[in-house]
Protein backbone atom coordinates (compact mmCIF):
# COMPACT_ATOMS: atom_id res chain seq x y z
CA UNK A 1 0.00 0.00 0.00
CA UNK A 2 2.83 2.36 0.91
CA UNK A 3 4.52 1.55 -2.38
CA UNK A 4 1.35 2.44 -4.33
CA UNK A 5 1.11 5.74 -2.44
CA UNK A 6 4.73 6.57 -3.27
CA UNK A 7 4.22 5.76 -6.95
CA UNK A 8 1.11 7.96 -7.10
CA UNK A 9 2.94 10.80 -5.34
CA UNK A 10 5.84 10.64 -7.77
CA UNK A 11 3.42 10.54 -10.71
CA UNK A 12 1.55 13.60 -9.45
CA UNK A 13 4.80 15.45 -8.86
CA UNK A 14 6.07 14.64 -12.35
CA UNK A 15 2.73 15.72 -13.81
CA UNK A 16 2.89 19.01 -11.93
CA UNK A 17 6.47 19.63 -13.03
CA UNK A 18 5.57 18.85 -16.64
CA UNK A 19 2.51 21.11 -16.42
CA UNK A 20 4.60 23.91 -14.92
CA UNK A 21 7.25 23.46 -17.57
CA UNK A 22 4.57 23.47 -20.28
CA UNK A 23 3.04 26.66 -18.84
CA UNK A 24 6.42 28.44 -18.78
CA UNK A 25 7.02 27.53 -22.42
CA UNK A 26 3.66 29.00 -23.40
CA UNK A 27 4.36 32.19 -21.39
CA UNK A 28 7.74 32.63 -23.07
CA UNK A 29 6.54 31.55 -26.50
CA UNK A 30 5.07 33.57 -29.37
CA UNK A 31 2.03 31.40 -30.11
CA UNK A 32 -0.79 33.69 -29.00
CA UNK A 33 -3.51 31.30 -30.04
CA UNK A 34 -2.02 28.77 -27.66
CA UNK A 35 -1.67 31.46 -24.98
CA UNK A 36 -5.35 32.30 -25.34
CA UNK A 37 -6.48 28.66 -25.21
CA UNK A 38 -4.26 27.98 -22.19
CA UNK A 39 -5.34 31.18 -20.42
CA UNK A 40 -9.00 30.21 -20.82
CA UNK A 41 -8.23 26.74 -19.53
CA UNK A 42 -6.44 28.17 -16.46
CA UNK A 43 -9.28 30.62 -15.90
CA UNK A 44 -11.95 27.90 -16.07
CA UNK A 45 -9.96 25.78 -13.61
CA UNK A 46 -9.74 28.73 -11.20
CA UNK A 47 -5.98 29.13 -11.58
CA UNK A 48 -6.42 32.87 -11.88
CA UNK A 49 -2.87 34.05 -11.19
CA UNK A 50 -1.50 32.01 -14.08
CA UNK A 51 -4.37 33.05 -16.33
CA UNK A 52 -3.61 36.70 -15.52
CA UNK A 53 -0.10 36.53 -16.91
CA UNK A 54 -1.30 35.12 -20.21
CA UNK A 55 -4.29 37.48 -20.54
CA UNK A 56 -2.00 40.47 -19.94
CA UNK A 57 0.27 39.28 -22.77
CA UNK A 58 -2.68 38.78 -25.09
CA UNK A 59 -4.16 42.20 -24.37
CA UNK A 60 -0.82 43.97 -24.86
CA UNK A 61 -0.41 42.27 -28.24
CA UNK A 62 -4.02 42.59 -29.47
CA UNK A 63 -5.71 45.45 -27.54
CA UNK A 64 -8.23 46.28 -30.27
CA UNK A 65 -9.35 42.77 -31.13
CA UNK A 66 -12.05 40.52 -29.74
CA UNK A 67 -9.37 38.47 -28.00
CA UNK A 68 -7.95 41.62 -26.45
CA UNK A 69 -11.37 42.59 -25.18
CA UNK A 70 -11.97 39.15 -23.66
CA UNK A 71 -8.47 39.15 -22.15
CA UNK A 72 -8.91 42.58 -20.56
CA UNK A 73 -12.29 41.68 -19.07
CA UNK A 74 -10.93 38.45 -17.68
CA UNK A 75 -7.95 40.26 -16.16
CA UNK A 76 -10.48 42.24 -14.13
CA UNK A 77 -12.43 39.08 -13.31
CA UNK A 78 -9.29 37.24 -12.25
CA UNK A 79 -8.21 40.01 -9.89
CA UNK A 80 -11.71 39.99 -8.42
CA UNK A 81 -11.63 36.22 -7.91
CA UNK A 82 -8.29 36.36 -6.05
CA UNK A 83 -9.60 39.16 -3.82
CA UNK A 84 -7.52 42.04 -5.14
CA UNK A 85 -10.43 44.47 -5.36
CA UNK A 86 -8.32 47.55 -5.96
CA UNK A 87 -6.77 46.07 -9.10
CA UNK A 88 -10.06 44.50 -10.14
CA UNK A 89 -11.85 47.84 -9.75
CA UNK A 90 -9.21 49.59 -11.82
CA UNK A 91 -9.50 47.08 -14.69
CA UNK A 92 -13.31 46.96 -14.61
CA UNK A 93 -13.42 50.75 -14.78
CA UNK A 94 -10.88 50.87 -17.58
CA UNK A 95 -12.78 48.17 -19.46
CA UNK A 96 -16.00 50.20 -19.41
CA UNK A 97 -14.08 53.16 -20.84
CA UNK A 98 -12.01 51.28 -23.42
CA UNK A 99 -14.86 49.09 -24.62
CA UNK A 100 -17.98 51.25 -24.11
CA UNK A 101 -19.98 49.30 -26.70
CA UNK A 102 -19.07 45.86 -25.36
CA UNK A 103 -21.78 43.53 -24.12
CA UNK A 104 -19.83 43.46 -20.85
CA UNK A 105 -19.53 47.26 -20.47
CA UNK A 106 -22.59 47.51 -18.20
CA UNK A 107 -21.49 44.66 -15.94
CA UNK A 108 -17.95 46.05 -15.85
CA UNK A 109 -19.16 49.42 -14.58
CA UNK A 110 -21.35 47.67 -12.02
CA UNK A 111 -18.40 45.56 -10.89
CA UNK A 112 -16.29 48.72 -10.58
CA UNK A 113 -18.76 49.85 -7.94
CA UNK A 114 -18.87 46.42 -6.30
CA UNK A 115 -15.09 46.46 -5.94
CA UNK A 116 -15.35 49.82 -4.20
CA UNK A 117 -18.02 48.32 -1.94
CA UNK A 118 -15.69 45.42 -1.15
CA UNK A 119 -12.99 47.95 -0.19
CA UNK A 120 -15.36 49.80 2.15
CA UNK A 121 -13.92 49.29 5.66
CA UNK A 122 -15.64 48.69 9.00
CA UNK A 123 -17.50 51.59 10.61
CA UNK A 124 -14.66 52.29 13.05
CA UNK A 125 -12.29 53.26 10.21
CA UNK A 126 -12.13 56.19 7.80
CA UNK A 127 -15.03 56.01 5.32
CA UNK A 128 -13.42 57.54 2.23
CA UNK A 129 -13.74 54.21 0.40
CA UNK A 130 -17.43 54.07 1.33
CA UNK A 131 -17.97 57.52 -0.18
CA UNK A 132 -16.18 56.35 -3.33
CA UNK A 133 -18.38 53.25 -3.49
CA UNK A 134 -21.52 55.38 -3.26
CA UNK A 135 -20.27 57.63 -6.05
CA UNK A 136 -19.51 54.61 -8.23
CA UNK A 137 -22.96 53.14 -7.63
CA UNK A 138 -24.64 56.45 -8.38
CA UNK A 139 -22.66 56.73 -11.60
CA UNK A 140 -23.90 53.28 -12.64
CA UNK A 141 -27.52 54.21 -11.84
CA UNK A 142 -27.23 57.40 -13.89
CA UNK A 143 -25.65 55.64 -16.85
CA UNK A 144 -27.89 52.56 -16.85
CA UNK A 145 -31.23 53.65 -15.31
CA UNK A 146 -33.10 50.74 -16.91
CA UNK A 147 -30.61 48.07 -15.85
CA UNK A 148 -31.76 44.91 -14.10
CA UNK A 149 -29.04 45.66 -11.54
CA UNK A 150 -30.67 48.90 -10.32
CA UNK A 151 -32.47 47.23 -7.41
CA UNK A 152 -29.22 45.66 -6.27
CA UNK A 153 -27.53 49.07 -6.52
CA UNK A 154 -30.24 50.77 -4.47
CA UNK A 155 -30.07 48.15 -1.71
CA UNK A 156 -26.30 48.44 -1.58
CA UNK A 157 -26.44 52.24 -1.50
CA UNK A 158 -28.91 52.10 1.40
CA UNK A 159 -26.52 49.84 3.29
CA UNK A 160 -23.56 52.14 2.63
CA UNK A 161 -25.50 55.26 3.60
CA UNK A 162 -26.45 53.60 6.87
CA UNK A 163 -22.79 52.83 7.47
CA UNK A 164 -21.93 56.53 6.99
CA UNK A 165 -24.84 57.46 9.25
CA UNK A 166 -23.58 55.09 11.95
CA UNK A 167 -20.04 56.42 11.59
CA UNK A 168 -21.23 59.99 12.11
CA UNK A 169 -23.36 59.02 15.09
CA UNK A 170 -20.39 57.25 16.67
CA UNK A 171 -18.49 60.54 16.43
CA UNK A 172 -21.34 62.20 18.34
CA UNK A 173 -21.13 59.49 20.99
CA UNK A 174 -17.36 59.85 21.24
CA UNK A 175 -17.53 63.61 21.92
CA UNK A 176 -20.25 62.94 24.49
CA UNK A 177 -18.21 60.22 26.20
CA UNK A 178 -15.15 62.50 26.32
CA UNK A 179 -17.33 65.25 27.87
CA UNK A 180 -16.39 67.69 25.13
CA UNK A 181 -19.68 69.54 25.47
CA UNK A 182 -19.34 72.12 22.69
CA UNK A 183 -18.07 69.50 20.23
CA UNK A 184 -20.87 67.10 21.23
CA UNK A 185 -23.49 69.83 20.70
CA UNK A 186 -22.07 70.78 17.29
CA UNK A 187 -21.73 67.14 16.18
CA UNK A 188 -25.24 66.17 17.30
CA UNK A 189 -26.72 69.25 15.58
CA UNK A 190 -24.95 68.38 12.34
CA UNK A 191 -26.03 64.74 12.62
CA UNK A 192 -29.72 65.61 13.10
CA UNK A 193 -29.60 68.05 10.18
CA UNK A 194 -28.07 65.38 7.93
CA UNK A 195 -30.22 62.48 9.18
CA UNK A 196 -33.57 63.88 10.46
CA UNK A 197 -35.21 60.44 10.23
CA UNK A 198 -32.34 58.43 11.64
CA UNK A 199 -32.85 55.44 13.90
CA UNK A 200 -30.39 57.25 16.18
CA UNK A 201 -32.46 60.46 16.27
CA UNK A 202 -33.75 60.13 19.84
CA UNK A 203 -30.34 59.40 21.29
CA UNK A 204 -28.69 62.16 19.25
CA UNK A 205 -31.31 64.65 20.49
CA UNK A 206 -30.75 63.54 24.08
CA UNK A 207 -26.98 63.91 23.72
CA UNK A 208 -27.47 67.39 22.28
CA UNK A 209 -29.75 68.47 25.13
CA UNK A 210 -27.60 66.95 27.88
CA UNK A 211 -24.45 68.61 26.57
CA UNK A 212 -26.24 71.94 26.15
CA UNK A 213 -27.30 71.52 29.79
CA UNK A 214 -23.78 70.76 31.02
CA UNK A 215 -22.36 73.63 28.96
CA UNK A 216 -24.95 76.05 30.35
CA UNK A 217 -24.54 75.05 33.97
CA UNK A 218 -20.75 75.36 33.82
CA UNK A 219 -20.65 78.63 31.90
CA UNK A 220 -19.38 81.95 33.18
CA UNK A 221 -22.05 84.55 33.86
CA UNK A 222 -21.51 86.49 30.63
CA UNK A 223 -22.32 83.41 28.53
CA UNK A 224 -24.73 81.63 30.85
CA UNK A 225 -28.04 83.30 29.90
CA UNK A 226 -27.66 82.56 26.20
CA UNK A 227 -26.58 78.98 26.83
CA UNK A 228 -29.36 78.30 29.32
CA UNK A 229 -31.89 79.60 26.79
CA UNK A 230 -30.32 77.45 24.04
CA UNK A 231 -30.61 74.38 26.27
CA UNK A 232 -34.25 75.11 27.13
CA UNK A 233 -35.06 75.71 23.47
CA UNK A 234 -33.50 72.33 22.63
CA UNK A 235 -35.65 70.64 25.28
CA UNK A 236 -38.80 72.29 23.94
CA UNK A 237 -37.90 71.14 20.44
CA UNK A 238 -37.18 67.49 21.28
CA UNK A 239 -39.08 66.78 24.52
CA UNK A 240 -41.66 64.67 22.66
CA UNK A 241 -38.84 62.35 21.57
CA UNK A 242 -37.88 61.73 25.20
CA UNK A 243 -41.35 60.50 26.24
CA UNK A 244 -41.21 56.93 27.46
CA UNK A 245 -37.42 56.71 27.20
CA UNK A 246 -35.18 55.65 30.10
CA UNK A 247 -33.82 59.19 30.34
CA UNK A 248 -37.22 60.97 30.28
CA UNK A 249 -37.18 61.84 34.01
CA UNK A 250 -33.63 63.15 33.74
CA UNK A 251 -34.53 65.48 30.90
CA UNK A 252 -37.52 66.86 32.84
CA UNK A 253 -35.26 67.46 35.86
CA UNK A 254 -32.61 69.10 33.69
CA UNK A 255 -35.20 71.45 32.24
CA UNK A 256 -36.49 72.37 35.71
CA UNK A 257 -32.91 73.09 36.79
CA UNK A 258 -32.43 75.29 33.74
CA UNK A 259 -35.57 77.27 34.54
CA UNK A 260 -34.26 77.88 38.07
CA UNK A 261 -30.85 78.76 36.70
CA UNK A 262 -32.38 81.29 34.34
CA UNK A 263 -34.03 83.04 37.31
CA UNK A 264 -30.74 83.00 39.19
CA UNK A 265 -28.90 84.37 36.15
CA UNK A 266 -31.40 87.21 35.83
CA UNK A 267 -30.85 87.94 39.52
CA UNK A 268 -27.08 88.00 39.05
CA UNK A 269 -27.39 90.27 36.02
CA UNK A 270 -29.60 92.65 38.02
CA UNK A 271 -27.03 92.76 40.82
CA UNK A 272 -24.26 93.27 38.28
CA UNK A 273 -26.18 96.21 36.80
CA UNK A 274 -26.22 97.89 40.24
CA UNK A 275 -22.48 97.41 40.62
CA UNK A 276 -21.80 98.72 37.11
CA UNK A 277 -23.93 101.83 37.66
CA UNK A 278 -22.06 102.59 40.86
CA UNK A 279 -18.68 102.12 39.15
CA UNK A 280 -19.76 104.52 36.39
CA UNK A 281 -20.45 107.17 39.05
CA UNK A 282 -16.73 107.51 39.59
CA UNK A 283 -16.56 110.16 36.92
CA UNK A 284 -14.75 113.48 36.91
CA UNK A 285 -17.95 115.00 35.60
CA UNK A 286 -20.23 115.99 38.47
CA UNK A 287 -23.26 115.66 36.23
CA UNK A 288 -22.39 112.08 35.26
CA UNK A 289 -21.56 111.23 38.86
CA UNK A 290 -24.98 112.33 40.08
CA UNK A 291 -26.75 110.56 37.20
CA UNK A 292 -25.10 107.20 37.89
CA UNK A 293 -25.52 107.46 41.66
CA UNK A 294 -29.24 108.00 41.12
CA UNK A 295 -29.23 105.13 38.59
CA UNK A 296 -27.60 102.93 41.25
CA UNK A 297 -30.45 103.67 43.65
CA UNK A 298 -33.11 103.03 40.98
CA UNK A 299 -31.57 99.71 40.08
CA UNK A 300 -31.32 98.75 43.74
CA UNK A 301 -35.01 99.52 44.32
CA UNK A 302 -35.99 97.34 41.35
CA UNK A 303 -33.71 94.56 42.58
CA UNK A 304 -35.08 94.67 46.14
CA UNK A 305 -38.69 94.50 44.90
CA UNK A 306 -38.04 91.69 42.44
CA UNK A 307 -35.67 89.60 44.58
CA UNK A 308 -36.58 90.28 48.24
CA UNK A 309 -35.13 86.95 49.39
CA UNK A 310 -31.95 87.11 47.31
CA UNK A 311 -28.65 86.12 48.88
CA UNK A 312 -27.19 89.08 46.99
CA UNK A 313 -29.49 91.62 48.66
CA UNK A 314 -27.04 92.49 51.44
CA UNK A 315 -24.26 93.09 48.91
CA UNK A 316 -26.60 95.23 46.85
CA UNK A 317 -27.44 97.30 49.97
CA UNK A 318 -23.76 98.19 50.25
CA UNK A 319 -23.94 99.98 46.90
CA UNK A 320 -27.24 101.61 47.95
CA UNK A 321 -25.76 103.06 51.13
CA UNK A 322 -22.64 104.31 49.35
CA UNK A 323 -24.72 105.96 46.63
CA UNK A 324 -27.01 107.65 49.16
CA UNK A 325 -24.05 108.94 51.16
CA UNK A 326 -22.25 110.28 48.10
CA UNK A 327 -25.40 112.00 46.81
CA UNK A 328 -25.74 113.82 50.13
CA UNK A 329 -22.16 115.03 49.80
CA UNK A 330 -22.57 116.17 46.18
Amino acid sequence: MKMIFKILSVALLMSALFSCSDYQKIVKGDDYDKKFIHANRMYDKGTYNKALTLYEQIYQRFPKTDKGEVAYYRIAQSYFEVGDYYMAGYYYNQFSQRYPFSDNAEVALFMTAICSVKNSPSVSLDQEETELALNDLQLFVQRYPESELIDSCNRTMDRLRFKLETKKFESVQLYDKMEQNRAAVAASKSFIEDYPRSVYLKEAAFIQFRNYYELAMRSILDKKKERVEDAMETYAKYSSLFDGESYEKRTVKYNENLAQELIFVAEQYAYKDIAEAYEMSRSTSEQKKVYYLEETLKRFDNFAKKYPDSELLEKAKTYQKRAEKELLNS
